[in-house]
């Protein structure tokens, strides 16, 4: 696992180096994970350009990607596979004073960040919009045996990580370093948090119950992935079940191109 840092996103890694099945190892240079592209420094622009990327895949909602889209890679083919319904997206436009909306708009009218968070777990995973998203997803990789691909959600951390989970269950990487994967992203949102908590904190309904909940939002949380988790196991009986069944995922050529 390598990770790169921008000038403004932070949470980017590389897949690589994890053993998977049979010993083998998830190939480096290959599947990049991480938050959206859309604010970028020249300096920037020369390191992503380095990863020598085939592949975009941005999770993100159509109002999300309308308003603060990628920047354009030359080269690079785009794919926008929405994983959360588009019924939120009214909703957005009327609160997207922040660059962040997107995780903080419900919390106008609530405070249960880990309810709502469990809830956007299951629904990533179930919905028609998540299903589709995802079963797109792993068909892209295995297209040909060529793909360098960088997929992305909003902070790199939900949908992007529930993405990550499924690729390396299906590559045979352990649950130690699946969890360890998904955790990573909280190291960035240390940055982030206190950044946003600055930022708001003179807002009329700015108070600890906020705090509290936006902490939650801005958290990779083992509790989110198992709702997810146990969700899986309550509908499919197991994650391999769920990448089979559901989503149709040729595992032995996702191994064969992914693994060395």
């Amino acid at each position: 696992m390598r990770k790169i840092v921008l000038s403004y996103q932070k949470n980017i890694r590389d897949l690589g180096g994890y053993v998977g099945y049979g010993g083998k190892k998830v190939k480096e240079f290959r599947l990049y994970r991480g938050g959206f592209l859309g604010r970028v420094s020249s300096e920037d622009i020369k390191i992503i350009n380095s990863l020598k990327l085939t592949d975009i895949v941005d999770f993100r909602s159509k109002t999300e990607y309308t308003d603060r889209p990628d920047y354009a890679f030359m080269g690079v083919s785009f794919h926008n596979l929405p994983t959360m319904d588009e019924t939120n997206d009214e909703e957005l436009k009327k609160n997207n004073e922040y660059d962040d909306s997107n995780l903080l708009w419900f919390l106008n009218g609530s405070t249960d960040g880990k309810g709502h968070m469990k809830r956007t777990y299951v629904d990533v995973l179930f919905s028609k919009s998540g299903r589709e998203s995802l079963k797109e997803f792993f068909s892209l990789l295995i297209k040909d045996e060529y793909r360098v691909v960088y997929f992305h959600c909003s902070q790199g951390k939900d949908r992007a990580g529930l993405a990550a989970y499924l690729l390396l269950t299906a590559l045979g990487v352990s649950e130690e370093d699946k969890i360890k994967d998904y955790l990573l992203s909280n190291e960035a949102m240390a940055i982030k948090i206190p950044t946003l908590k600055a930022m708001l904190k003179n807002k009329p309904y700015y108070n600890k119950e906020y705090e509290r909940a936006l902490t939650e939002v801005f958290s990779a949380d083992l509790e989110y992935l198992n709702a997810a988790l146990d969700a899986i196991k309550e509908n499919c009986g197991s994650v391999m079940n769920y990448l089979t069944d559901i989503l149709e995922v040729n595992i032995e050529r996702l191994r064969e191109i992914y693994l060395q």
